[in-house]
């Protein structure tokens, strides 16, 4: 034994033994019910211990579970940060070319799936097939203002659900996208005067 192991239990034997000389001195227990008394306290001691070894390991467990989860959380958020990131890129010109479109799906095969929920990734490879249909092989029509707002409305999803999927209290509804495509066609004005 290491010097302070036996230093430990020799000081916990005389302490022991001095508490139960006290005890007898001072009339504290009839020494017949010593014994009795002695158990009992060990018994108590022994069952508070149980009960704290067990609310420290449920504890433990439960703090080692919240780690991983904020850890986990911190992850899909950079992630599904960088896939929004990525569609506002494609989204910039207004127009979703094949490999614009190609690189979308690869992120959403190689982060987004990993990370989210079935239903999301139903709802954003269903987005991602109408923008597909309307994509060609250079540039989707960006003159044509019904298919440009369709694959709008598509980015909006996807946009919405990640939101969703990571607890965001944001949506791009229908009043918001109306004032962003307001503020689009106000700046595009703009910079075709600048241009003339």
């Amino acid at each position: 034994m290491k010097r302070s192991a036996k230093v430990f239990t020799i000081s916990l034997i005389i302490g022991f033994i001095l508490f139960i000389g006290i005890a007898l001195m001072m009339r504290l227990f009839i020494g017949s019910d010593l014994p009795v008394q002695i158990s009992g306290t060990l018994l108590d001691a022994v069952v508070a211990a149980l009960i704290t070894y067990f609310l420290l390991a449920g504890q433990t467990s439960h703090e080692e579970v919240k780690e991983r989860n904020v850890k986990v959380f911190e992850e899909k958020s950079a992630r599904f940060n960088t896939f929004i990131d990525k569609l506002w890129t494609v989204w910039d010109d207004h127009s979703v070319d094949l490999e614009e479109l190609n690189d979308l799906i690869k992120v959403v095969s190689q982060d987004i799936i990993l990370y989210a929920k079935p239903e999301t990734v139903n709802k954003i490879l269903s987005c991602l097939i109408e923008i597909a249909e309307q994509a060609n092989p250079f540039a989707s029509d960006n003159q044509n203002k019904e298919v440009t707002k369709l694959i709008q409305n598509n980015i909006f999803t996807i946009i919405n659900e990640l939101a969703k999927e990571i607890g965001l209290g944001g949506e791009i509804t229908p009043e918001i996208n109306d004032k962003l495509d307001t503020l689009d066609e106000l700046v595009i004005q703009k910079k075709n005067l600048r241009l003339t």
